[in-house]
């Protein structure tokens, strides 16, 4: 019976130091994972012809008449969706807003907790670290008709 007890008592100690020998591995959550929630615009540039016109949007003067938020779903492991919110205050001094939905927003790994956003294999910005900038570029016309170039950026960061 002594001889079962001591194999028992040597076999706990054996297992006391494989257990401790072991390290624990981190298991680094997807890429979609970490980026998700609500997002509060704190910069909105718009370009047209390359001439640029930047509002801080946390301003006193302007954060109560500019609203910008952005909300990150989860749509697989390395893409995400995201609901675009603007809100500005009109002449009569209602807020009229508009949503816009970007449905399939993929995640590539820059490093540092980074990720370039691509939007059908263009790239419309970055997310990471508690922060979100969103690109755009598109054609246009003015009053005229004539032709423009219009980039619009938001900068936001993590609620």
């Amino acid at each position: 019976m002594k001889t079962i007890t001591n194999l028992f008592i040597l076999g706990a100690f054996a297992l006391v130091l494989g257990l401790s020998g072991c390290t624990k591995q981190e298991v680094e959550p997807d890429p979609a994972d970490q980026v998700l929630g609500t997002y509060s615009g704190t910069t909105y540039t718009i370009s047209m012809n390359g001439v640029a016109q930047s509002f801080d949007l946390t301003n006193e003067l302007i954060k109560n008449e500019v609203v910008i938020s952005m909300t990150i779903a989860k749509k697989s492991a390395s893409s995400v969706t995201i609901v675009l919110n603007f809100s500005q205050r009109d002449s009569t001094g209602t807020m009229q807003s508009y949503t816009d939905t970007y449905d399939t927003i993929d995640l590539k790994a820059l490093g540092s907790g980074e990720f370039e956003m691509q939007n059908a294999g263009a790239a419309v910005g970055k997310i990471g670290n508690g922060v979100l900038k969103l690109q755009e570029t598109y054609s246009d016309a003015d009053a005229n008709g004539t032709a423009m170039q219009v980039a619009v950026t938001i900068d936001a960061k993590k609620s």
